[in-house]
């Protein structure tokens, strides 16, 4: 087994301990019936609609649409659009319990697990926007040629309490694994996907489990072998990777608003769809307006083609998650519905409103 030096220092630390203890509090207060309310009001008191998202291809749509500027135009004069860039999902969902942000493009675990960790009074789940979009990769000069091989190795992903953290964790325990943490062999180390391609560059690890572009850079830029393309997991080779929440205090509050994302969303998920070359164009230059680098076209390229940009959230493959996190040890209670966290009402009414 590689030895890891992680690149987190004692401050970093401390603060991934702080942003934690604010969101079990504000865990605490949900669970007392304080839901945190009150939408934000820009310097002229027009509401403000804050939006989170990853610098990701499987949040495509949401790049495009700010790039494009067509989520500002559907709220037109009605409210203004802030954006926050995220690194994973639990991240984006802490954000949503601090009431810092109101609608987030993200995966369905961390989307599940806060549902229920709040009783189901923070948010609710209104969309999909991708799937597919995931891979295990090896280094090259590592034994990997299955899940089974990852026995005794270091695996990186994103965030503990992830999507792609969740679907390692599922899948390894289908293959006979179990992580270090729960008493295995496999060495899981929660890792930023930007310091995960360092680390591979380091031949500092054997293996990580990514979401697109970091499979195709991690080809591409450190020489890594794609292990497993997650679809091939699948039934039908479809799961979802990405899916829209909203706060609920906010959606109760501003319906109209929320709807006229949906459409902006529903716009921007046919253009990427129907225009593949110009919308690899308008996200690879997004990427470079926010990470400072934009992608090389053949690793976008690759990286476009492991996925489908699609309005539908795929609900089974929400609720296999569900089950994911069960067995994954995340949730305690066992048997737990999430019916409630889905709510298509608005996606229904944009999609006969687009089709007009």
């Amino acid at each position: 087994m590689r030895n890891i030096m992680r690149p987190e220092t004692q401050r970093h630390r401390i603060a991934k301990w702080a942003i934690l203890a604010l969101s079990l509090a504000g865990l605490t207060n949900l669970a007392a019936g304080c839901t945190p309310s009150g939408s934000a009001h820009n310097a002229s008191g027009k509401p403000v609609l804050r939006l989170a998202y990853f610098p990701n291809v499987t949040h495509a749509p949401a790049l495009a649409g700010v790039a494009r500027g067509d989520f500002q135009q559907a709220l037109g004069d009605k409210a203004a659009l802030e954006t926050r860039v995220v690194n994973a999902g639990p991240e984006a969902m802490e954000a949503l319990l601090a009431n810092a942000i109101d609608v987030s493009y993200v995966g369905p675990s961390p989307a599940i697990n806060t549902y229920l960790k709040s009783q189901g009074r923070v948010l609710r789940l209104l969309a999909g926007a991708c799937s597919g979009g995931a891979s295990l990769v090896a280094s090259a000069d590592t034994p990997i040629h299955s899940i089974k091989d990852l026995d005794g190795k270091s695996v990186a992903v994103p965030q503990f309490g992830g999507t792609q953290d969740v679907s390692c964790r599922h899948f390894l325990a289908a293959s006979g694994l179990r992580p270090k943490d729960k008493g295995g062999s496999v060495d899981l180390q929660e890792i930023k996907n930007p310091d995960i391609l360092a680390l591979f560059k380091q031949k500092q690890l054997d293996a990580a489990w990514v979401p697109e572009p970091w499979a195709a850079r991690l080809i591409a830029d450190a020489g890594a072998r794609r292990v497993v393309d997650e679809r091939d997991l699948w039934p039908g080779k479809a799961f979802t990777t990405t899916v829209i929440v909203v706060r609920k205090s906010f959606l109760d509050e501003h319906p109209d608003l929320v709807e006229a994302f949906l459409k902006a969303h529903l716009q921007e998920t046919a253009w990427l769809q129907k225009h593949p070359e110009e919308g690899q164009t308008v996200v690879n230059a997004e990427l470079k307006r926010l990470t400072g680098k934009a992608l090389k076209p053949e690793v976008l390229k690759d990286a476009w083609s492991r996925v489908q940009f699609t309005d539908d959230p795929n609900r089974p493959s929400v609720e296999a998650f569900l089950q994911a996190a069960e067995e994954a040890g995340y949730l305690r209670d066992k048997g737990t519905s999430i019916a409630g966290l889905f709510d298509f009402s608005l996606l229904d009414k944009a999609r006969l409103a687009s089709a007009k």
